[in-house]
């Protein structure tokens, strides 16, 4: 009697690109103009600035719709062709999609940690902040510790929860955030994340951004400086005087605009390319080669604790700053 049939033997390359998105997932999808200033509502007076910032906003929609269909093994092979320039934010994007899933589907982080295994280890600033965004969307209580977040950058999902207020709320939202009250401790975080997503907010004009940051309480703004001076290194999008002027309009703030600016020298060089605009950047912000200013992230990480608290993470910050003035 003919044994029963067995069952077809399982890929081992699926097993290896982990668990496939649901069939559902793809009504998550974000449309392409998401990424559009005028239906944003940003500012469109900066046309070189717009187009800049608008194709960075179309990575990240790249990444986040891929990896909404795809399971994150094969995340890689789509990204792949992307312009290098490009590329971290689409992994950012992977990383919001990735725990936007991991958070509908009650997977325990299953996407988030296979796509830092894996594509996005290269990226890990990129897909820990990309995970903030996801919070904006579904909320998860101790989201850091059921998505598997590294301790120490897990607490960049606040900064990405951060941008997303800003970059989805816009002026709007930004204000109403100046008018709340004193934040919580990892408020500081969040408005890193906020500061961050002022350069597209206001579409890397220097002055409107400080004008902006003016009107929050004095004790926020060098949180929100440190996010600018990420984005402006990372992204691009302003002219050599443009940069001359936010370091000018930095004023106290400085050594916050730059430590932000080492941030974005680190993430592209783990990212393996440092683009012209960040080299450019770091140099008229700081006063210091990119390399330079990537390697005080890497000195002042080995001197902290290593417990992952949120006070590790804003001693990191400070002695990234110390660093900065010290090199003045």
């Amino acid at each position: 009697m003919p044994g029963k049939p067995s069952a077809p033997p399982r890929s081992r390359t699926r097993a290896r690109q982990g668990p496939a998105a649901p069939r559902w997932a793809r009504r998550l999808c974000l449309r392409e103009e998401t990424a559009d200033f005028a239906v944003r509502g940003f500012p469109c007076d900066r046309p070189e600035s717009r187009r800049v910032l608008e194709r960075h906003g179309r990575s990240f929609l790249t990444g986040f719709n891929t990896a909404l269909t795809a399971a994150p093994g094969a995340v890689q092979e789509r990204l792949t062709d992307l312009d290098p320039v490009e590329r971290g934010f689409a992994y950012e994007g992977a990383g919001m999609a990735c725990a936007l899933l991991d958070t509908l589907a009650l997977t325990g982080g299953r996407r988030v940690r296979a796509l830092l295994r894996g594509p996005g280890r290269d990226y890990v600033h990129l897909v820990h902040v990309g995970a903030g965004w996801a919070l904006a969307k579904a909320p998860l209580p101790g989201a850091r510790r059921l998505l598997g977040l590294d301790p120490l950058l897990g607490w960049l999902a606040l900064d990405g929860l951060g941008f997303s207020y800003g970059y989805f709320g816009g002026r709007t939202a930004v204000a109403r955030i100046a008018r709340k009250g004193p934040p919580r401790p990892g408020g500081t975080v969040r408005h890193q994340g906020l500061g961050r997503s002022l350069w597209f907010v206001e579409a890397a004009d220097p002055d409107r951004i400080a004008g902006t940051i003016t009107g929050f309480p004095e004790d926020r703004r060098s949180h929100l400086w440190s996010g600018v001076g990420l984005a402006a290194c990372y992204a691009g999008g302003a002219a050599d005087g443009e940069l001359d002027r936010l370091r000018e309009r930095s004023g106290p703030y400085w050594q916050h605009l730059a430590q932000g600016a080492a941030f974005a020298a680190e993430a592209r060089r783990r990212g393996g390319h440092i683009p012209e605009h960040t080299h450019r950047g770091v140099l008229r912000l700081v006063g210091v080669d990119a390399v330079t200013a990537a390697g005080w992230t890497l000195d002042a990480e080995r001197r902290l604790r290593g417990d992952g608290s949120l006070g590790d993470f804003l001693a990191w910050r400070a002695l990234i700053s110390g660093s900065a003035l010290a090199s003045r």
